[in-house]
């Protein structure tokens, strides 16, 4: 079994970012391409395993990305602490803290956060993501129509 090179763990850092941008901007296409041909995003919240929601392929991941991708809504994604959990080279997996913020009318809000767990493969048009799992540790203030008075 053979390590990631310098070059791959780059590859695929900038493969995270690359979703984060693609989503934030509505690149809906750029977001798809993050992916492999028959790539998974699941999401799930951690205190609910039941509640999960599941798209595999181009197909789905297109439907699920112009379904919540809005010119309306500006979301930011904020990675950090990437890290790689494996880096075989035929199977390398990574996981990445996330915070999702949201423009509200009276000011930005936490939408979401947790840790995106993904396993990648090599193709020929560079590192794609097999299997993206999204565990979510909670919704906050965005997600409401207003945000709760501070004391």
């Amino acid at each position: 079994m053979t390590d990631l090179h310098v070059e791959d763990r780059l590859a695929v850092q900038e493969a995270i970012a690359r979703y984060a941008h693609a989503f934030d901007t509505g690149d809906v296409a750029g977001f798809v391409d993050v992916f492999t041909e028959d790539g998974i995003f699941e999401a799930v919240l951690v205190d609910q395993p039941d509640q999960r929601a599941v798209f595999q392929g181009h197909a789905e991941l297109r439907r699920f990305a112009e379904a919540t991708m809005r010119e309306d809504v500006h979301v930011l994604h904020h990675l950090a602490g990437v890290m790689f959990d494996s880096t075989a080279v035929e199977a390398p997996t990574s996981r990445a803290t996330v915070l999702v913020t949201k423009q509200l009318p009276d000011g930005p809000a936490i939408s979401t956060h947790g840790t995106y767990l993904d396993r990648w493969r090599r193709t020929s048009g560079g590192w794609r993501l097999a299997h993206r799992r999204y565990v979510a540790l909670g919704y906050g203030a965005a997600h409401r129509s207003r945000r709760a008075p501070r004391h």
